[in-house]
């Protein structure tokens, strides 16, 4: 079982990374602009196990980058947080290469 990553345009920078499993729609991973989408793929990867746990319990599943905590927060639908994606699943952004 994997988590499938399909990135769908909704401006002319921006991309939605919707994710899901055996057809089955378990949220978005962060906002992106293309250069970094396949490193967010890499991202999801690394914190599929997280991911899939999480959605278990949880539901549909929203990740977003908290600024001020400087960290990957998993939220769910409601915007409560409920996990962290850890530094270690993290990749390198476009920027920083």
């Amino acid at each position: 079982m994997s988590v499938h990553i399909r990135a769908e345009s909704i401006g002319q920078k921006l991309h939605r990374l919707h994710m899901s499993i055996d057809g089955t729609d378990i949220g978005e991973y962060e906002r992106s602009q293309e250069a970094d989408i396949d490193r967010k793929k890499a991202e999801v990867v690394a914190a599929q196990a997280l991911l899939l746990s999480l959605f278990r319990k949880h539901g549909e599943l929203c990740v977003r980058w908290d600024g001020k905590g400087r960290k990957k927060s998993v939220r769910r639908a409601d915007g409560v947080e409920i996990g962290v994606i850890p530094k270690s699943a993290w990749r390198t952004p476009s920027w920083q290469k």
